[in-house]
């Protein structure tokens, strides 16, 4: 490092080493008026903006699932009882930045760049296209800086756990994919209708194809595009973008038949999902998608190595 050192900068430089070394530390720190500790931090090969942006999750008990009277209800949606340990859950899908920092610091290749190839959606459905991996955007367009906010897309599951796994050795920490459970329960933050947001999901709430509203609603916009990781109101726990804008990788594997197996051993607590599969999870919708696939309690899948421009993720940190 090349520093002149202050009173100031001495004592900023001890709360980065600190936030650094201890990460529940560094979960409390607010770095407003700390320039110094944000560059350090740097230094350190660590972006303060990821130490400082997790919310502490509660754990509780709740129900998962929803209703048979719930529009838009499927059969792998039945409800059972979810017990939940404390974890904490990025307050943001990993953004560009994020992911950018991850493949410079570990020289990672993902799965798009070593088979040479994404999907994006054309207007009409989702094409293979050439030479497309997370330095783009859902157009198949290199992302400029100025867009570096967006979710990364493109990604796959493995490409998740990869970051997770760089995160928890440059911090020392555990950092993973959060389980279904633990998405849903955050999602929810409390609330037990379709949304966070209540009975009716806006297009001023979250980022999804407006043309397709809720259960008859008054139809939104369709931007036709992410958003930043940091727009729109976050839910009431903090967390931005639970619907809509990008479909979130859980760390579970599918099965259509798990809440079943669930329901009938009462409350399970902290279900990691079912212990064969092919596909993995993905929760919350994306910017193309209808409403209703937007509910918390909506389930869908991929296969582990596919990728496109519709899903990213968001780590949990676990104390």
């Amino acid at each position: 490092m090349n520093w002149k050192f202050s009173h100031k900068s001495i004592l900023e430089f001890l709360v980065a080493k600190e936030a650094v070394g201890r990460f529940d530390f560094a979960c409390t720190l607010d770095f407003s008026g700390m320039d110094m500790a944000r560059s350090f931090c740097f230094e350190f090969g660590i972006n303060p903006f990821v130490l400082s942006n997790y919310i502490e999750v509660k754990g509780d008990v709740f129900v998962m699932g929803s209703p048979e009277n719930e529009a838009g209800h499927r059969e792998d949606e039945r409800q059972h009882s979810v017990k939940i340990a404390d974890y904490s859950l990025y307050k943001f899908a990993v953004c560009v930045g994020d992911f950018k920092r991850f493949i410079d610091d570990s020289g990672y290749k993902t799965d798009a760049e070593k088979e040479n190839f994404s999907f994006v959606y054309d207007g009409k459905s989702g094409k293979r296209k050439d030479g497309i991996n997370w330095s783009h955007d859902l157009s198949g367009n290199v992302r400029e800086p100025s867009a570096y906010n967006h979710p990364v897309l493109h990604v796959s599951w493995n490409d998740a756990e990869a970051y997770c796994a760089w995160l928890s050795k440059k911090t020392g920490n555990t950092f993973r994919l959060p389980t279904e459970a633990e998405w849903e329960f955050a999602c929810r933050a409390g609330s037990e209708k379709p949304f966070h947001t209540g009975d009716n999901l806006t297009t001023g709430q979250a980022n999804y194809n407006g043309n397709y509203p809720f259960n008859n609603s008054v139809k939104g916009i369709f931007r036709k595009n992410t958003l930043p990781v940091d727009s729109l109101e976050p839910n009431v726990w903090g967390l931005y973008n639970m619907h809509g804008n990008v479909w979130e990788w859980c760390s579970d594997m599918y099965g259509k038949n798990y809440y079943d197996e669930c329901r009938a051993k009462g409350t399970v607590e902290n279900p990691e999902g079912p212990t064969t599969g092919s596909h993995r999870v993905i929760r919350g919708g994306g910017w193309n998608y209808v409403a209703v696939y937007c509910r918390s309690a909506y389930r869908d899948n991929n296969a582990p190595g596919y990728r496109y421009d519709l899903v990213g993720f968001r780590p949990v940190f676990v104390p």
